[in-house]
Order: C-alpha cells, then structure tokens, then sequence
C-alpha cells in the first residue's frame, strides 16, 4: 500500500496567549502566599530568621517554571494533519485519528459559535480552558461529546463522524481538509 505523507492543517491561533494566562495563573497564588508570609512576619516582629520563608522563595518560583515548561511542551505538540485516509487532532492532552470517510456525510462546516451557541464548548472532560482557547473532549451545550481545538470562536471548523463524535477545530484554511474529506476514499 503506497502511504501519502501527512499534511499538516495551519490552526488559526496560536499557544502563546494560553502558556501565558498558564503563567498568569499559577504564579498570581505563589506570590500572593509569599506576600502573606513576608506581611505576617513583618505584622509579628519576629525578630529571629525563618527558613521556611527563604526556602519558599526559591522553591515556588522553580515550581512555576517546571509547571510552565511542561505545559509548554504540551503546547508545543499541539496540530492537525492528515495522514493517509486518518484526520489526527492532537491537543496536548487528548488525541484521535479519525477515519476521513467518517466525516463524508455531514461535512464539514465553518460556524460562528456566537451565533450557534448550541455548539460551545460546556463541560471540560479531559483537556483545559483558559481564556482564548479550549483544547481536549468536552460536552456541547447540545450534548455532543467533542473533540476541541479552538483559539477562536468566530470562525471555527465543525465536523460530525458517523460514530457521534464532533470536532471543534480552529483551522486557518479550513476549505483544504473539506477538499481532503471530499476527494479521499
């Protein structure tokens, strides 16, 4: 069998906003605790040295930047491709292949989710939300289980297999994998 190379799908977005709202959230607690430490310690005039709190400052910053470095790594394998007859959504915390034949009768359709409100994300079931981008399986306010990758809701590429499953994609050219489902068999 003669195996086409994969084609890479150009998402409409990129990982930058999420890794940082990531940032922002994980070292908004940290510094705030460290805040609280240094304003009790001041507040309690204690006039000894406390390990705990030196310790904290260097522990909690290295914390952040492991975390942060992971996420971006995830971030990073983040992508569409087609790869054979198989459409392969990869969102760093979840992934499907998904035959191409299997989206043939539905189609493929680009949709506003601020005007299809019935098709936005609800329920996060294994993936993340941050503010600009869902990324892994969620239920749909219609009930739909879903597969996400979405950085913006305005312009966003929804599919339906044939065994129920959906697809929110945020494809910079999504009339390419219309015409790969077409002409694929």
């Amino acid at each position: 069998m003669n195996r086409l190379p994969a084609r890479i799908l150009p998402l409409a977005g990129s990982t930058r906003t999420p890794l940082r709202w990531l940032i922002a959230l994980l070292a908004v607690p940290v510094l705030a605790a460290i805040a609280i430490a240094f304003a009790s310690l001041h507040a309690h005039g204690s006039g000894r040295s406390t390990p705990a709190l030196p310790l904290t400052m260097l522990v909690a910053p290295l914390l952040i930047a492991l975390v942060a470095y992971g996420m971006s790594q995830r971030l990073r394998r983040i992508g569409v491709r087609v790869e054979g007859d198989e459409l392969i959504v990869d969102t760093g915390f979840a992934s499907a292949r998904i035959a191409l034949s299997t989206l043939r009768a539905a189609g493929l359709h680009v949709v506003d989710l601020h005007e299809r409100t019935e098709l936005k994300p609800r329920w996060r079931t294994r993936g993340t939300s941050l503010p600009g981008f869902n990324a892994g399986w969620f239920r749909l306010r219609n009930g739909e289980k879903a597969l996400c990758l979405l950085f913006d809701q305005r312009r966003v590429s929804y599919l339906r297999s044939d065994d129920g499953v959906s697809l929110l994609l945020s494809l910079e050219h999504p009339e390419a994998l219309r015409a790969l489902i077409e002409t694929r068999r």
